[in-house]
Formats: structure tokens, C-alpha cells, sequence
């Protein structure tokens, strides 16, 4: 099982940055945008490699 987390830190000047790890695609910004929302303007936004792969999917097969 592939662990998902979302690490929020926060420096001395007040400054906060969100790293999302274990998340494939770009649902990672789905997952932050709250989150982003509450801690103020994005100034900066890292796209990491996991973005780029292929997110894993539940398939659904329906038989007739």
C-alpha cells in the first residue's frame, strides 16, 4: 500500500510551504487547494516527479 501525506511546514518568518508526497498525477493540487486557500497566496508551486506518473485507478466492470 502506497502511503500518501501531505507535510506542512512553516519557518521562522511565517512563510509556509506544502509538500504532497506518495499522490501520482495532478491530483495532488486537488488535494491542497483548501489548504493553500487557508494559508494564503501561492507564490511558488514545485511539480514534483510523482505528478508526472500515472495515478492508480479503481476500474469498474460492469457484465451484461
Amino acid at each position: 500500500m502506497i502511503r500518501e501525506e501531505i507535510e506542512v511546514v512553516v519557518d521562522e518568518e511565517g512563510h509556509a510551504s506544502v509538500h504532497v508526497k506518495g499522490v501520482k498525477g495532478k491530483t495532488c493540487n486537488d488535494l491542497t487547494a483548501d489548504l493553500e486557500k487557508a494559508l494564503g497566496k501561492v507564490t511558488k508551486r514545485m511539480t514534483t516527479r510523482e505528478a508526472y506518473e500515472v495515478p492508480l485507478e479503481t476500474r469498474r466492470c460492469a457484465r451484461h
